[in-house]
């Protein structure tokens, strides 16, 4: 809806400020001289705006001016207002489905992470008992600890939980999950480059672990590094071609890097399997048919 209003608003105004200008560049060459009106028309109007207020005066045009000068600064006002309000609804958008303006992306199976067109809530999915087969000794304990702070798709106490996932580690140092779960943590700490370590170690430990890609593509893309993101969430899909999230989320970083089809298709396909919130807030807002 700004976006439409936005687009008819700006042509209307530049027609009329063009008429304005030609009104203006008649004067000029008629008590201004040739020269000074072909000044104006090289300079793209630019001297004829400064000639008119110098000669507004004396050619009894200050009204006219002013109109112009209204023209000319009303389309930057409006882009900055519609601009702002157009972040300020994504803001809106993110902060009623994340409870967090910053985390776009929302937790998953294993901890993987999704945009939940960024709703979050859903439990980190870890099934309990693959977490105490994958673990020994004091280790099934931390596990433990460490799955009890999770609710509402994050750690109520990420700290804790990372002391937790460091002692179930120190134990048992051979478990992806373990490193998946603490890189969460560290992600729910906002520290995404140790996040991004973690999430990395989990990959190097199980290569096919499409949850552990998700995840690190959600850390990069909290950095801005879109590209890197955009790759994880490839190579999530390519080992997992029917994960909703890491659809959605694929669409998150194409829809940052300015490429709104591909970010629709993918939208597209997250409903396809599920996820429609993204296009419907994409449809919403007029980015997606």
């Amino acid at each position: 809806m700004l976006e439409m209003s936005l687009g008819i608003l700006l042509p209307v105004l530049s027609l009329i400020g063009f008429i304005v200008f030609i009104i203006v560049l008649i004067k000029q060459f008629k008590h201004g001289g040739a020269l000074q009106g072909i000044l104006g028309i090289i300079t793209c109007g630019l001297w004829t705006f400064i000639w008119g207020w110098i000669k507004h005066r004396s050619l009894a045009m200050t009204k006219l001016m002013i109109i112009w000068t209204i023209l000319q600064l009303t389309p930057i006002v409006l882009v900055g207002v519609f601009g702002a309000a157009m972040i300020g609804q994504m803001y809106k958008f993110v902060s009623e489905f994340t409870g967090d303006p910053s985390l776009l992306l929302q937790q998953d199976q294993k901890g993987a992470v999704k945009p939940g067109f960024k709703k979050k809530g859903a439990p980190i999915n870890l099934p309990k008992q693959r977490a105490k087969n994958a673990a020994a000794g004091q280790n099934v304990d931390w596990n433990t600890r460490a799955m009890a702070l999770w609710e509402d798709g994050k750690y109520t106490d990420p700290n804790q939980a990372k002391g937790y996932w460091d002692r179930a580690i120190a134990a048992n140092p051979k478990v992806a999950e373990a490193y998946n779960n603490r890189g969460l943590a560290f992600y729910n700490l906002k520290l995404y480059q140790e996040a991004i370590q973690d999430f990395s170690q989990a990959i190097r430990m199980e290569p096919k672990y499409a949850e552990a890609y998700n995840n690190r593509g959600n850390a990069y893309y909290e950095l801005d590094q879109y590209e890197k993101a955009r790759l994880d969430f490839v190579q999530s899909l390519e080992l997992k071609p029917k994960y909703s999230k890491a659809h959605m989320n694929r669409g998150l970083v194409y829809f940052q890097m300015q490429k709104i089809d591909q970010a629709c298709d993918d939208f597209k396909k997250a409903c396809d399997l599920g996820e429609c919130d993204g296009l419907q807030w994409s449809m919403q807002n007029g980015f997606c048919k």
